[in-house]
């Protein structure tokens, strides 16, 4: 149990720590955080402002029943349901190519909007040297590409197991989009109509052509039995009952039958003329149409699913993917075969036009034969009325013909398109794309998370302690204090912070500094302490930390003095002939001579004098022990300014010769890699580092002593010191 709520704690103490850490990151970084999410706020908003709206409008038909081919059976029944691959035919051709030619030559596409360009201004008035050539447009190219652009707007789906199909457009205006979906159904429907009447006129005339041979035939016979009965005078040429003698009886069957096998060969004469014609255009539902053969229909209605299945996938994946060529290579398997059978339907058709011609030669063979009999009989009468017989069968045929003739006109006025309105489209009263309140929050989360992100990532990569946890852990050192940034505008204002605001953080946490050191310090008979505060590199805070560490130091009447250790570039804003450290050691002055006081902070002070070339020798490094046991009997303490550790091995002599040494690392700035490679080189000279004092601290990071003081608190504090 104890285990269990242990775990607990321990989550919810995770949880709360990374949404501190965050919210320290964010305010840490809110420069950044701002940045990021107002730019990307802004270029989102322009890209959501710059999308063309588009609308989209539905228009829906449906699928009239096909109707048997006219040439066939008399009285065409329609079909009573469609199969999947005739709605999916209807819909590829309603797609095509033809049908979006003719919707844009009824609507023209609008010229499009250009907007103010410098470079075409300039190109315009020939003051832009690299201004494009100008190229002569080919029409039918520019054309075929807004054909295609046309049909990349259309989407065209057949409803399964219906017979309806949705027209839907997508154009840069509502009015334009519904007037798109309403051309291609009535555009199809007219080329649809236009096709049809072509077909059937061009039967119709092969019709009338055969109707007037037929008539010709008729009117020849008539007149052949008008003129024998003229030239033999006849006046009884039968009782009209067909009571004659035995040979008019055969011949009047004779001439029956051959009436008869002469329709049967017009018929497949017909049939093999039709069926030869639509071979050659190619029209698959023609020659399912025009023949009975189980073959041959089955291998037609293969090719139309085919060639419809094929339209559709070029229609959605272009007219060049690698996808067509195997539908393709089967399109032409199957039309090979397709023409093999028609062959094969084309010779049983003209087998069977051959027999009826065989059929027909004989029968008039031995109607001749009946007629040389009766003519050797001498028999007018029966040859009369044998050549009446002709013309009468010859005009049955005419008027049967001339009958079907009527029908093929009567159809063409009847004809009907195959799909049908079931709802025009209607102009969309808003654009369908962009919804821009969906994309505008989109944004505004996108800014967000990008904020977030850039924060978390400069976090992430940053070479500098954003946590004193952090530090904690890696140098293995205590954490003295952490001082927070201060607004000093100059630098006298920054060094005199801790005298004219004794009780700001920044104060307090010097003060609580100068205790641990006092406390952690190693006992000195007869001297006092050296303090080395030292740095990786320059601009960290050490010669401010070191100047309010002396001046606090000096408040409470110790006597201290501060070291300026940089010798070899001296104190900046000095003048180089100012005498130091440098003389000093070099024997060249006394300490009465280089010692001043600091008029900034009223310490004592010694200068580093002029620059030096090399480091400390082991006789400079012997002196400067001496010259720290000479002064620590005449100060209580001494704080060395030293330079960066990373710069001059300087810094590490004075941390081997000094009781304590104080590592400043500036807060988000100084690297960790820069922070253990200095402690390990003091450690390697055997200094004592007391531990690390983090500077320019942010204000909620932790080890911030003074920091619950208020501003009431602090005045009233600072009432109570100046009485």
């Amino acid at each position: 149990m104890n285990d269990r709520l242990s775990t607990i704690t321990l989550s919810q103490r995770d949880g709360r720590t990374i949404i501190l850490h965050g919210v320290r990151l964010l305010r840490r970084y809110h420069r950044l955080f701002l940045a990021v999410g107002i730019g990307t706020f802004i270029v989102g908003c322009g890209a959501t402002l710059s999308l063309r709206r588009s609308f989209v409008a539905t228009a829906t038909v449906v699928v009239s029943p096909t109707v048997s081919d006219p040439v066939g059976t008399r009285g065409g029944q329609q079909a009573e349901s469609l199969s999947d691959d005739e709605l999916a035919t209807q819909a590829g051709l309603l797609q095509s190519r033809d049908v979006a030619a003719a919707v844009l030559h009824s609507l023209p596409a609008p010229a499009g909007r250009t907007g103010f360009s410098l470079k075409g201004m300039l190109c315009a008035h020939g003051l832009y040297p690299a201004c494009p050539k100008a190229t002569r447009a080919d029409p039918g190219a520019e054309a075929q590409a807004q054909v295609d652009r046309l049909l990349a707007a259309v989407t065209i789906a057949p409803m399964p197991r219906s017979r309806i199909i949705s027209i839907t457009v997508n154009a840069d205006d509502g009015r334009r989009a519904a007037d798109l979906a309403n051309a291609f159904v009535i555009q199809y429907q007219q080329l649809a109509l236009d096709r049809q009447r072509a077909d059937l006129n061009r039967t119709a005339a092969w019709v009338d052509s055969r109707t007037a041979q037929l008539r010709e035939r008729w009117l020849e016979a008539a007149t052949n039995a008008s003129t024998f009965n003229a030239t033999h005078k006849l006046s009884n040429t039968g009782d009209g009952a067909g009571n004659g003698p035995l040979i008019e009886r055969e011949m009047s069957e004779t001439a029956v039958s051959l009436t008869q096998a002469q329709g049967r060969l017009a018929a497949a004469e017909a049939r093999a003329d039709a069926l030869a014609r639509a071979s050659a255009r190619g029209e698959a539902r023609g020659l399912v149409a025009l023949t009975q053969q189980p073959i041959l229909v089955a291998t037609a209605n293969t090719l139309q699913q085919l060639d419809s299945a094929r339209m559709q996938k070029a229609a959605a994946l272009g007219p060049h993917h690698p996808d067509l060529a195997g539908l393709d290579q089967q399109i032409a398997t199957t039309r090979a075969s397709l023409a093999a059978e028609t062959h094969a339907a084309l010779a049983s058709i003209n087998e069977d036009a051959m027999s009826a011609r065989a059929e027909v030669a004989q029968l008039a063979h031995d109607l001749d034969r009946l007629r040389q009999e009766a003519s050797s009989q001498g028999s007018p009468q029966a040859e009369y009325r044998m050549l009446t017989q002709e013309a009468q069968s010859a005009r049955d045929v005419y008027e049967a013909f001339l009958e079907r003739s009527k029908e093929l006109v009567d159809r063409v006025a009847l004809l009907q398109p195959p799909v049908a309105f079931v709802s025009h489209a209607a102009a969309p009263d808003s654009a369908t794309f962009p919804n821009r309140r969906k994309l505008l929050m989109g944004v505004v989360v996108l800014s967000l998370v990008a904020a977030t992100g850039a924060v978390f990532l400069r976090d992430l990569f940053s070479s500098g302690f954003g946590e004193v946890e952090q530090l904690r852990a890696l140098v293995g050192l205590p954490l003295l204090t952490a001082i927070p940034r201060i607004a000093g505008r100059d630098r006298r204002s920054v060094r005199r912070h801790v005298l004219d605001n004794p009780f700001s953080p920044a104060s307090e946490a010097v003060r609580s500094l100068l205790a641990q050191l006092s406390l952690s310090a190693p006992k000195t008979t007869g001297r006092g302490r050296v303090v080395v505060v030292a740095s990786a590199s320059a601009g960290e805070g050490k010669s401010s930390l070191a100047a309010w560490l002396a001046g606090l130091a000096r408040t409470g009447g110790q006597p201290v003095l501060v070291i300026d250790g940089d010798h070899r570039e001296g104190t900046p804003g000095r003048s180089p002939l100012c005498p130091g450290l440098t003389e000093l050691l070099a024997g060249e002055a006394s300490v009465g001579e280089v010692v001043r006081p600091d008029p900034e902070t009223g310490v004592d002070f010694l200068p580093a004098g002029a620059p030096k070339l090399f480091p400390f020798d082991t006789t400079e490094i012997a002196r400067l022990r001496e010259m720290l046991k000479e002064l620590g009997r005449s100060y209580s303490l001494i704080v060395i300014d030293s330079p960066p550790l990373l710069a001059m091995p300087d810094g590490l002599v004075y941390g081997a010769l000094a009781d304590q040494t104080v590592f400043i690392c500036r807060w988000l700035s100084t690297s960790r890699s820069a922070v253990l490679s200095s402690i390990e080189r003091l450690r390697s000279y055997g200094a004592h580092v007391s531990g690390v004092v983090v500077s320019m601290a942010e204000e909620h990071a932790t080890a911030h002593p003074g920091a619950r003081y208020g501003r009431q608190d602090t005045r009233r504090i600072a009432l109570h010191h100046n009485s």
